[in-house]
């Protein structure tokens, strides 16, 4: 069987589309979303059925058309039992007509498709990538079996397949059975139907409260209607009334409108005239601000009495001023010796301190380095007895570590010996348990209970020889058993007696006692290095006394650093610092001379300008305020001068543009007929009035307008207020009679409900339709099912005899070509499956790779497919089977896919270019498709 051509009417994404096929290989070309799965589940639907809308869940989509177009379409098949046949499947159900129109019945697609349904189709006839991946998740130990099951021909799953449909097609339905559920429902649908007819000639009071019922209905729908008419006439009054107070106000401004008059005044002049105001206040402002100023001007000019000083006096001040920076230099220098003196007594004092000694009474010259021979040989033997001790000091403490250690290591032992022990107790107990004379208890039985029935035989001639053996093989059992356990109980004994851990605790102790001793041994050690430091420590006390006296004979305190006498000679530093503080007195002197000098020459301004100051730093600072003082006093006047012309030219312009603006403003009034601004100010006020009340007027006319002359015949809001009152009231009066109406009508539906509840005509038909529309359902699955078994048995029946040879050597030569020449063999057997490489070495399937596997299975479902169509012929649909093979691995299959289109139909549907590229000539390109606009023809 093959597909010549697919017709759509309205399937997904596809309307009304028609694709013709190639009878070889065909290739479907698009990405995601050009409608690749959509023409596969196409194909599906219409050789095996739509999925069904109540099983939606477990079903695939069933691609339904969103814009009402014809679910469904048909299939051109060629090369079938019944020839080239049209098979359309709608909504309305299953059509199979010839090519000439002729109509056959719809059995016909089953012997079409050899009984197969979409299971098995997908099974053997559909590779996806979803296949391969599954390999990788069978695990080593199935993966045999897995293979077998293609291998052999499918026979085995179309078998399995076949009586699994059988087995639920009798779980469903038997004929002597009462369980099944169609035998239930078949039941249960005779129970209904008898049912019913006994209800259908109780119907005379269901059939006078369905009277009752539509009476009452007919009412509430009259007064309904009134109401509705009553509710638009209370609207109407109501929008009339809140119109009413838009034509109060409406005839209002009209009113105020009517004595106005209007005068002819532009915005552009009354800008103008505004624009004039302003400026003319805002020169009047400024005028009289400039004139102030000026005033303060010529009155600071006056106070500033040291502007012709200053400019009488510029070179003197030059002089002044720059002995005067000399000096600020002399000063800090004058300053830095102060300074420099002040350390250096600071620097005296901190030496004697520091070096702690008397500088009247300290000793110099031979004298002093005599006594400093006598210094270094005290303080060398303190430092030589300061050594010792910190000698022994480290060995005590290593010492007192180590007793430690060992201290520590005995603790342990102890710890262990402890654990040793206790473990030996409870496997004391342990043996005791398990060495128990109860286990001699069933042997010594089964020896009794065998020698009594040996003595009932011997004593008894009628004795059977059965009691005989029996006895012996009691006594035999009983023997062993005992025997058993007393060898059972050896072995725990000796256990018990070969354990290592007594050998253990008596080695620990030991170890212990070696500890413990080593311990006694660093205590004596640790207690001579006390007594060695003790006797150097009263040594080193005697030689700092020697050291004191050797201190006060020098000139120093006793409690001085004889470290620091000996390393940095403080007595020298001490002469040292005596020199330098003569050298900066000589200084400072001859810097405060120059001060002297700069005094008198800068005599005459402080003539001028006396102060108080005495110190020269001071006295520096005022010189240099002074002098900034004049300067900023000659700057000043001259800035008040320049402002001065300033402030005068600027009133006489501001005073020009005054006059300017009065002139305009005064053309502007005559042109208005105005005596005056305020005048001319009310005239603008009442144009805007006007404009106002005529802007209110035309809002108002708009909300108002279609209901003039009905709101010019209301005589008044009160008149209007009683007419809606009296509407409300009559809408009041019919919705209590409809609520008496309404009320009625539900007593009679609880009735009518409660005798439906009961079991009613309607109700109980309506039950045997829905009944009988399950039981429908039912069979027909259980037809689906019983048929789907006829039909595999059928075409096993009718398959070749043994084709398991012919597989194999399909599968060898796929299988081969596939791995380029490194595997020659496929071995099926009942045992299992192998394969055999280049090296005649077998390899079971665990042991291949994931792309060996892949190979191996893709020859295996085609060696079948190719081994089986002359029993089953069907299309092989390829989804993208191949995407994850190297580019070596897809070439070769391509090429295999080739050879085996030459007698079997393929569809390849994939999203990859270079697939499309190399199989131009069959390839359709589904995004390059444009819908069709006229219909697809339809045969009848």
């Amino acid at each position: 069987m093959k597909i010549q051509a697919i017709d759509i009417y309205g399937y997904g994404k596809w309307v009304q589309q028609r694709f013709n096929l190639e009878e070889t290989l065909q290739i479907f070309y698009g990405r995601n979303e050009a409608g690749k799965s959509t023409i596969q589940s196409f194909i599906r639907s219409i050789l095996f059925g739509f999925p069904d809308r109540r099983k939606r869940k477990q079903q695939v989509n069933r691609y339904e058309p969103k814009q009402g177009d014809q679910y469904g379409g048909r299939l051109l098949l060629t090369d079938t039992k019944a020839g080239n046949i049209w098979v359309e499947r709608t909504l309305k159900g299953l059509k199979v007509t010839k090519e000439s129109g002729q109509e056959l019945p719809p059995e016909t697609l089953d012997d079409v498709l050899s009984g197969l349904d979409e299971t098995l189709f997908d099974t053997f006839y559909s590779f996806s990538l979803q296949n391969l991946q599954e390999l990788a998740n069978v695990g080593a130990e199935n993966l045999n079996d897995y293979f077998l099951s293609i291998g052999t021909t499918g026979s085995e799953t179309f078998l399995s397949i076949a009586k699994e449909l059988e087995k639920e097609s009798n779980q469903m339905y038997r004929k002597q059975a009462q369980t099944r559920p169609i035998n239930q429902m078949l039941v249960e649908y005779d129970a209904l139907a008898k049912q019913v007819d006994a209800t259908k000639e109780n119907m005379t009071r269901y059939r006078q409260l369905l009277s009752a019922q539509e009476i009452e209905e007919t009412n509430i729908q009259a007064i309904e209607k009134e109401i509705a008419t009553l509710n638009t006439k209370r609207q109407a009054l109501d929008q009339l009334n809140q119109r009413y107070m838009l034509y109060l106000k409406q005839e209002a401004a009209r009113r105020e409108l009517a004595p106005l008059t209007y005068t002819d005044i532009s915005s552009e002049q009354i800008e103008l005239l505004q624009e004039q105001l302003r400026v003319i206040e805002r020169t009047n402002q400024e005028v009289q601000q400039l004139e102030e100023r000026l005033a303060h001007l010529e009155e600071d000019l006056k106070q500033l009495t040291r502007f012709n000083w200053a400019k009488n006096h510029i070179e003197d001040r030059k002089i002044w001023l720059d002995e005067t920076g000399e000096i600020k230099v002399v000063q800090s220098n004058i300053e830095q010796k102060e300074q420099q003196i002040q350390e250096a007594h600071n620097t005296l004092e901190q030496l004697a301190l520091k070096g702690k000694f008397y500088p009247e009474k300290v000793l110099r010259g031979e004298a002093y380095a005599e006594q400093l021979d006598e210094g270094l040989r005290i303080q060398s033997e303190i430092d030589t007895c300061t050594s010792k001790v910190s000698e022994l000091q480290s060995e005590r403490n290593v010492y007192i570590e180590q007793r430690k250690e060992q201290q520590n290591n005995g603790a342990i032992a102890r710890q262990q010996i402890a654990n040793l022990e206790s473990q030996r107790v409870n496997d004391e107990e342990q043996l005791v348990q398990l060495t128990s004379l109860n286990h001699y208890l069933a042997p010594l039985l089964a020896i009794v209970i065998g020698g009594a029935l040996n003595f009932f035989a011997n004593n008894d001639a009628a004795g059977s020889q059965i009691l005989t053996y029996l006895g012996i093989f009691l006594i035999i059992a009983g023997l062993a058993s005992g025997a058993y356990v007393f060898y059972r109980h050896r072995t725990y004994v000796n256990a018990f007696q070969g354990n290592p851990a007594q050998d253990k605790i008596e080695s620990l102790r030991q170890q212990e006692a070696a500890y413990q001793e080593q311990s006694r041994a660093l205590g004596l050690e640790i207690n001579e290095r006390l007594a060695q430091i003790e006797e150097l420590d009263a040594q080193i006390s005697q030689l700092k006394a020697e050291q004191k006296e050797w201190l006060g004979a020098l000139g120093f305190y006793p409690d001085a650093d004889p470290e620091i006498v000996l390393k940095t000679d403080p007595v020298a530093n001490y002469d040292d610092t005596m020199q330098r503080l003569s050298a900066y007195e000589a200084d400072l002197a001859a810097l405060q001379e120059k001060v002297s000098q700069w005094r008198l020459l800068i005599q005459p301004l402080l003539d001028r300008f006396p102060t108080t100051q005495e110190e020269t730093r001071p006295l520096i600072r005022y010189i240099e305020e002074t002098e900034a003082s004049l300067a900023q006093s000659q700057q000043r006047g001259q800035q008040i001068l320049e402002r001065s012309s300033q402030v005068k030219e600027r009133i006489t312009k501001l005073t020009a543009e005054q006059e300017n603006a009065q002139k305009l403003n005064q053309e502007i009034l005559q042109a208005s007929q105005s005596r005056d601004v305020a005048e001319f100010t009310d005239k603008v006020a009442v144009n805007q009035r006007i404009d106002e009340l005529k802007q209110e007027i035309n809002v108002y006319q708009e909300q108002i307008q279609g209901h003039e002359e009905a709101l010019a015949n209301v005589e008044s809001k009160q008149a209007l207020e009683a007419s809606l009152q009296d509407v409300i009231s009559h809408i009041q009066t019919l919705q209590e009679t409809l609520g008496v109406h309404l009320n009625e009508r539900a007593n009679l539906n609880v009735e009518i409900h409660q005798l439906e509840k009961d079991g009613t005509y309607q109700q109980l038909s309506q039950q045997l339709a829905i009944k009988g529309e399950e039981l429908s359902e039912a069979i027909e699955a259980w037809a689906v099912k019983r048929t789907a078994s006829y039909m595999i048995y059928q075409t096993l029946r009718r398959g070749i005899d043994d084709p398991l040879p012919q597989m194999n050597d399909i599968a060898n030569k796929l299988f081969e070509s596939l791995s380029l020449g490194r595997y020659k063999q496929i071995r099926i057997n009942k045992s299992g499956i192998k394969v055999k490489q280049f090296s005649d070495i077998l390899f079971e399937p665990h042991e291949l790779s994931q792309g060996t596997l892949e190979q191996l299975y893709v020859s295996l479902r085609l060696a079948f497919i190719l081994s089986a169509k002359d029993m089953v012929s069907m299309p092989i649909i390829i989804d993208d089977a191949f995407v994850n093979f190297d580019e070596v691995r897809k070439q070769r299959i391509y090429d295999i896919l080739e050879e085996i289109a030459d007698n079997q139909q393929i569809l390849f549907f994939t999203l990859d270019s270079d697939v499309a590229e190399r199989f131009t000539k069959h390839s359709i390109h589904l995004e390059e498709i444009k819908q069709i606009e006229t219909p697809v023809a339809v045969d009848d």
